[in-house]
């Protein structure tokens, strides 16, 4: 405690210091006083006795520095000294200071926001209580081992009785997303729904805040509801009465039991609106053994390791087996609920993770070479102040305390760099990267990079002046003012650490380059549809006011009066858009034709429901047969159109048309033949399609079709008008999501797409960066030979021959570097082919434009100094020197 008052006591006298400089003034004069005092007594007059005690005392700066010295005040007088001293040199560099201050910001900024991200996402626990216990259950049939799906409702009722290593299980209809209509004709409003059984609020762990979840006897579809906190506080404006009144949704009144804490999401569907029973009523129906869409998730008894219950549930698989024989086949696999949100975007990450590293790292290498540099120039400086008695600690105090404005000033900076990029990332990657919108600035994150880009300042800054007190101020000066071209050791190592600036800018480059072209392959996939010029949006009718009869007959009618809409071509509707993945896979089987009753009849197949002019409005052509029109209506003979690959499995040989098929519960007519289209963006056409008209096949549930249109005008016109036509026809119906069918099935790619934007941002920084460091490094050369040079156009070299010495200088170090990084992106190829579409990750194009690109960059940065070096007067130099 001692020590740490007088550092308060000496603090004190240096805040209030003009009181210090009274305090001493007036111990002066009192000292002084006693001394002329004694004199008199001597017989000495006044002004000889004063004089007398002046001498004595030693002068008065004398005695006030004695005093200083006796106060402990003088090391913080100097260093404040040192910090002003700083802070003013610092402002007469601006470009340098600018730069550093700026790369720091890059370095901490950038790596702060990643880490953050990497955190939130994968390092950080589920927000539940005990989430290592989550574990979700997945069913696959023998041999797909990589083929998981959904749960069938028969299986799940068995794993949520007969599973002692589960304390809890859940299921939950994520198989798509439902969704009900509020508000009415007033303010028609869309809010989503989650289908879950009573067990869910207790396997999360998470119970309302207001009245109660779902009780066992309400999973059979009751018609109650649990809200979130927001949809309470707007529909019910926060009154706790809510709970017991009735909420209408979709034309169905529904009373509502509970209202959920503020903030919770679901682990897997995220924001939701509210909550409703799952009906598992076709749970006690053995017919349904085969229909997957369940979700369910599991919590773990306490200790339980996931292979155990997975070995109990193997064992349970093999009795059900034998329960439900029509579907033996059926295996289900756990996976920890954690890494099964977050797997698929932990590539991202991991790539997103080592761009920012190689980022950071070359912030580094960046500072040393700027300070290297400065401490070069200022080595004279050193050496002078060491002549003039200087002491070493006072140089190496000076130059510690410039490293920490810089890191201080850096990291403000930095700071304010990384939340502007921790929006960014939010922004691009919230619809493709789960957990994303829990991001936040970690202090300790922030701390980490701060330390290491600061540390990284400290060494290469106090390294010139370690290095110059440890030498003779007078050789330093000889050499200084005779040095034509620097240390060679000194120069070696700036270029050397360009080299490695050059390297790491290399790899982000092709790493880069890679995904774009990847993603340019992936834009350019030939889906089977017309994307362009199509308006998409998803329209619910409610069973309350629609039978099967009543949807068929809108739907037809919608699309007739979208079509009279000035610029439209073609209007319809699909039960699932194409390339936006599987739906509902049902058994497709010929019932004619030679392959009818023998093995190979049936096949798994897409099965979508459409309506209006849904293959024109997309561009599928007809192959063979006719569309759907007029004919195709209820209590007619079924038909399907089917896909070309369907019709090569089940029909081989023979015209499919007038063919019969059993496909959805019902045998129907073949009347049309269509091209194959893209199940998911990435193109692949692994199963055939077969295609309802929705007139026909509306009483087999209340289908949700996502309408499309397709049209000349463009979206923003096109838009409004569909609204007013679709509340002209029904004005409580939600236009939902309308967009593009362009941007709709770009979804698919948003997680390739974050990852290109990421590492192309950070390839641009990095590449900014090595430029700037090659600048610099060539500069401080041209600077060091300008007296060469100068006597080189003296005695009448030519202009353009500096230019190209300096020139080779660049290029031959960037040359170097470019060598090396292609040996970094080689060691990185394996991680980037998990990540690439139908490219090489060493794709010879794609490096041959990275070599090219970079030795662009390097050119344009090495002749600006190249430039300078003969843009002077020979004489002007000479006389300089």
């Amino acid at each position: 405690m001692s020590g740490f008052s007088d550092f308060i006591e000496r603090l004190r006298l240096l805040l209030f210091r003009r009181r210090e400089e009274r305090e001493l003034a007036e111990e002066l004069h009192f000292h002084v006083d006693m001394e002329a005092d004694q004199n008199r007594r001597l017989g000495l007059d006044e002004t000889e006795a004063r004089r007398r005690g002046r001498i004595a005392l030693g002068g008065v700066e004398q005695v006030k520095e004695e005093v200083r010295d006796a106060r402990g005040t003088r090391l913080l007088e100097e260093t404040v000294g040192d910090v002003a001293h700083t802070i003013r040199g610092l402002v007469r560099s601006p470009g340098f200071s600018i730069v550093v201050v700026l790369t720091l910001a890059i370095g901490i900024g950038g790596t702060t926001a990643v880490f953050s991200a990497v955190d939130a996402v994968l390092l950080q626990p589920l927000p539940y209580q005990q989430p290592g216990q989550l574990v979700r259950l997945y069913q696959y049939y023998a041999g797909k081992t990589d083929d998981v799906g959904f749960v069938t409702p028969v299986h799940y009722l068995a794993y949520r009785g007969r599973m002692a290593s589960f304390e809890s299980t859940a299921a939950m209809f994520t198989y798509h997303q439902s969704g009900a209509d509020i508000g009415g004709s007033e303010r028609p409003e869309r809010i989503q729904l989650l289908p879950v059984s009573p067990e869910y609020f207790g396997v999360v762990r998470v119970q309302p805040r207001l009245g109660r979840g779902f009780q066992a006897q309400e999973e059979n579809g009751a018609r109650v509801v649990v809200l979130s906190d927001e949809l309470w506080q707007r529909e019910f404006q926060g009154d706790r009465s809510a709970v017991g009144r009735n909420l209408t949704m979709s034309g169905v009144p529904y009373t509502v039991v509970g209202v959920m804490p503020p903030g919770f999401t679901d682990p897997i569907a995220g924001r939701i609106d509210a909550w409703v029973p799952e009906d598992l009523s076709e749970g006690r129906d053995p017919s349904n053994s085969g229909n997957h869409y369940l979700t369910v998730i599991a919590r773990l008894r306490p200790l339980t390791p996931v292979a155990r219950a997975q070995a109990e549930l193997d064992a349970l698989g093999v009795a059900l087996a034998r329960d439900y024989p029509n579907n033996n086949e059926i295996r289900a696999r756990l996976a920890p609920l954690k890494e099964d949100i977050v797997g698929p975007a932990s590539r991202s990450l991991e790539i997103m993770l080592g761009a920012v590293a190689l980022v950071l790292l070359l912030v580094c290498v960046n500072i040393a070479n700027l300070l290297l540099v400065r401490g070069s120039e200022r080595a004279r400086e050193f050496a002078l102040r060491s002549a003039l008695g200087a002491p070493r600690t006072r140089l190496v105090r000076q130059l510690l305390i410039e490293s920490v404005i810089l890191a201080l000033a850096g990291a403000g900076a930095g700071l304010v760099l990384a939340r502007g990029i921790m929006s960014a990332i939010v922004a691009l990657g919230s619809g493709s990267i789960p957990r994303l919108t829990t991001l936040s600035l970690e202090p300790r994150l922030l701390a980490f990079s701060v330390a290491v880009a600061s540390l990284s300042a400290l060494v290469f800054g106090l390294a010139p002046a370690l290095r110059s007190t440890r030498t003779e101020p007078g050789d330093v000066l000889r050499d200084q003012s005779r040095s034509a071209t620097g240390s060679g050791s000194q120069s070696r190592l700036r270029s050397g650490l360009v080299v490695s600036q050059v390297a790491l800018a290399f790899v982000l480059l092709a790493g880069a380059g890679v995904l774009i072209a990847s993603f340019e392959r992936l834009r350019r996939m030939d889906l089977g549809v017309e994307t362009d010029g199509v308006l998409t949006f998803e329209l619910q009718l409610p069973a309350a006011r629609y039978d099967s009869i009543m949807r068929a007959r809108f739907y037809q009618e919608l699309a007739v009066q979208v079509e009279r809409i000035p610029g439209v071509r073609a209007a319809g509707g699909i039960s699932k858009l194409p390339a936006t993945g599987t739906y509902n896979v049902w058994s497709a089987e010929a019932m004619t034709g030679p392959l009818a009753g023998a093995k190979g009849a049936r096949v798994v197949a897409e099965q979508r429901v459409v309506s209006g002019d849904y293959f024109r409005t997309l561009g599928i052509p007809l192959l063979g047969g006719r569309a759907f029109d007029a004919r195709d209506v209820a209590g007619a003979q079924p038909r399907v159109i089917i896909s070309k690959r369907l019709a090569e499995l089940i029909f081989p040989d023979v015209d499919p048309i007038g063919q019969r098929v059993r496909a959805g519960n019902r045998v129907s007519e073949v009347v049309g033949v269509v091209p194959d289209v893209a199940l998911d963006v990435e193109g692949r056409r692994a199963l055939p399609y077969v295609y309802h008209p929705h007139a026909q096949f509306a009483g087999d549930r209340n289908w949700e079709l996502s309408q499309v249109v397709s049209a000349t005008v463009p979206f923003e016109q096109l838009e409004p008008v569909v609204r007013r036509t679709l509340a002209v026809l029904d004005p409580e119906l939600v236009m939902y999501r309308p967009t593009t069918l362009a941007e709709t099935i770009g979804r698919g790619t948003a997680g390739r797409l974050f990852t290109v934007r990421i590492l192309t941002s950070f390839a641009l920084v990095a590449l900014a960066l090595a430029a700037l460091g090659l600048f610099g490094v060539l500069s401080y050369a041209v600077r060091l030979r300008a007296r060469e040079f100068g006597i080189r156009m003296a005695l009448g070299a030519d202009r353009r021959a500096i230019r190209g010495m300096v020139l080779r200088q660049g290029l031959t170090v960037t040359a170097v570097g470019v060598g090396i990084g292609l040996l970094g992106a080689a060691a990185l190829s394996k991680l980037m082919a998990a990540v690439v579409f139908q490219v090489s990750p060493l794709d010879p194009l794609v490096l041959a434009g990275a070599v090219v690109f970079m030795g662009s960059v390097a050119v344009i940065a090495a002749y600006l100094p190249a430039y300078r070096a003969t843009a002077v007067d020979p004489r002007v130099v000479l006389q300089g020197e």
